[in-house]
């Protein structure tokens, strides 16, 4: 019977679900044999805790952070979240009863969690790969259940991976290090000029799309559904700003299914007079073509999946003025040191660099070409890495396989 690798994720930010669709894409790139199945929880739990944490309790999840670091810790949590893992648990129990599973992949750690639960329950010789999205090196996301492990585990930190291999004696060929392939909207989009993508962005169906202007100097605002709100207040000075080249520039703001930001950034945009336009939900196509039409982009946090489908699109410089707490300030200290962003995390400082771009096309223009380049380089790194955990996963599952039939 042929094995299939099924991949599991959460909504709960981070881009776990981007995640989840990167590593399905490497595979049907990489490993075309392979079949690839794809699930993503109902549980909401965790999103709504993430979204009360990152707003009320920054501080505190920092610091929860720093305490995953011991093992007694750990364990402690995961008897807190018992619920939620009992919930996780009821609705992966059916991947292990199918007789096709050969490989599950979980891009959280609280499914992984749920899952080495169930292989321990069931004697099941189902192999597990744990999926790190972010550049995160917290050990919360490799948990260890009555001294069983995730059998593998896929990471974007190479310094992460060597921490466990240190910690755990995991081997070189079980710590894969990620790389993401963004869907293929993105990589369509960059055939396209800036205002080639402007254009098409001008006929989506979309409210307001209609008074993007091909020529203008164009600022991308994105960061998240939830936080993107968080930049309400530097586009509502810098709308006030004379210095800002407000005549030859446009402010596109990627509101996603958040209905306050999209209000008050529509009520900005009437107010101000200024050619603000907030979007909402856009679908991969429609992102891409903002993304593509970027002269620069502001973010209100970080996160791969996202930084990724900017890479893709040569959608920088970018400036992140804000991260969330816990795996974010890993992303951003990835993407700082890489050349990839800059951190603005001072109002004015952000301001005054969107006035200077928006005053000096040529300063713009070298900006532009500095990030495309080191956007390549990140880019061709990534797809070799993506290919690599394609061709490890598949070697497992082809192991799970023969080890399977072998029992009969």
């Amino acid at each position: 019977m042929e094995k299939e690798i099924v991949i599991v994720s959460v909504t709960a930010g981070g881009g776990h679900k981007s995640a989840m669709h990167s590593l399905g894409e490497s595979l049907k790139r990489y490993a075309p044999d392979v079949r690839v199945v794809y699930f993503e929880s109902t549980v909401e739990d965790i999103e709504k805790a993430h979204r009360v944490i990152y707003s009320k309790f920054t501080r505190l999840y920092d610091r929860f952070y720093d305490l995953m670091e011991q093992d007694a810790v750990r364990g402690a949590y995961f008897c807190f979240t018992r619920s939620i893992i009992e919930q996780l648990k009821a609705e992966l129990r059916p991947f292990f009863e199918r007789a096709q599973t050969g490989l599950i992949v979980s891009t959280h750690f609280m499914q992984t969690y749920a899952l080495l639960q169930l292989k321990a329950s069931l004697q099941a010789d189902t192999h597990i790969a744990a999926y790190v999205p972010d550049f995160d090196e917290s050990l919360i996301h490799v948990p260890r259940y009555r001294g069983l492990l995730p059998n593998s585990v896929i990471a974007q930190s190479p310094a992460y991976l060597a921490k466990l291999q240190e910690k755990y004696g995991l081997l070189a060929s079980q710590t894969l290090q990620a790389g993401y392939i963004p869907r293929s909207p993105f990589t369509a989009a960059r055939s396209l000029s800036q205002m080639e993508a402007r254009v098409a962005f001008q006929r989506q169906n979309l409210p307001m799309v209609s008074n993007v202007l091909p020529e203008c100097f164009t600022v991308v605002a994105t960061g998240g559904t939830y936080w993107v709100e968080h930049l309400y207040k530097q586009f509502e000075v810098l709308a006030t700003d004379d210095e800002f080249d407000w005549h030859n520039s446009q402010v596109l703001v990627v509101c996603g299914n958040n209905a306050r930001a999209y209000k008050k950034f529509s009520d900005l945009a009437e107010r101000s007079g200024k050619r603000i336009i907030p979007l909402p939900f856009l679908n991969a196509e429609q992102m891409s073509l903002a993304f593509r039409s970027a002269s620069v982009t502001v973010l209100s946090g970080i996160a791969p999946a996202t930084l990724y489908e900017l890479l893709e699109t040569d959608a920088g410089p970018i400036l992140i003025h804000r991260i969330n707490p816990g795996p974010e300030k890993f992303n951003l200290a990835v993407a700082t040191s890489r050349h990839l962003a800059d951190y603005c995390p001072d109002p004015a400082a952000l301001l005054q660099r969107l006035i200077q771009l928006s005053q000096q096309p040529q300063a713009a223009d070298a900006a532009k070409q500095a990030f495309c380049q080191h956007a390549r380089v990140e880019r061709e790194a990534a797809l070799l890495r993506a290919k690599a955990v394609a061709l490890s996963l598949a070697q497992m599952l082809q192991q799970s396989s023969v080890l399977h039939a072998s029992a009969f």
